[in-house]
């Protein structure tokens, strides 16, 4: 999908959507226990239209680098750093032999970030802020800024959870 703006600019809109689970760890309700969501993420990239192509940007290209990251969290599970279940997790993995992961499966790419880090063998992520949709936004932006032209990143979690942020 693509919108146009002035001066032949447009944004060509990335949609994801992946199912993951997380908890907030210092949250007082039931959000505290781990539980799994069906996130949506869109992106909007910008840049001038290709006279040539009609495309601002190859979307299929974009959702490739968009998919490096979000596959990460595709049946995995999120932890904040810090979260003491983590450890508890990843030895229990150990224990019931899956620590190393599933056969005939390929992992994710390996997240290295300030912002979010991963055990791609487990599906395992642990990020440096509470895993609202809010900090997804960032965290999205953040890992793909310099391969993409990010105008807009919008992350739902439910019907009731969703944010937007927008970037210049």
């Amino acid at each position: 999908m693509m919108s146009k703006g002035k001066n032949g600019n447009a944004t060509a809109i990335v949609r994801l959507d992946f199912q993951y689970a997380h908890r907030f760890m210092y949250y007082p309700g039931e959000a505290q226990f781990l539980h799994g969501h069906s996130g949506l993420l869109e992106m909007e990239i910008g840049g001038k239209v290709d006279e040539r192509t009609g495309f601002t940007y190859p979307i299929k290209e974009a959702q490739k680098l968009a998919w490096e990251i979000a596959d990460n969290f595709h049946h995995g599970t999120l932890f904040q750093e810090g979260d003491p279940l983590l450890e508890s997790i990843l030895s229990t993995y150990e224990k019931a032999g899956i620590r190393s992961g599933a056969p005939h499966t390929t992992p994710p790419k390996k997240l290295e970030h300030p912002l979010v880090w991963s055990y791609p063998e487990c599906r395992v992520s642990v990020t440096k802020k509470v895993s609202t949709c809010e900090n997804f936004c960032e965290m999205f932006y953040e890992l793909l800024k310099d391969k993409l032209d990010i105008k807009k990143v919008s992350f739902r979690s439910s019907s009731m959870n969703a944010a937007s942020r927008y970037y210049e």
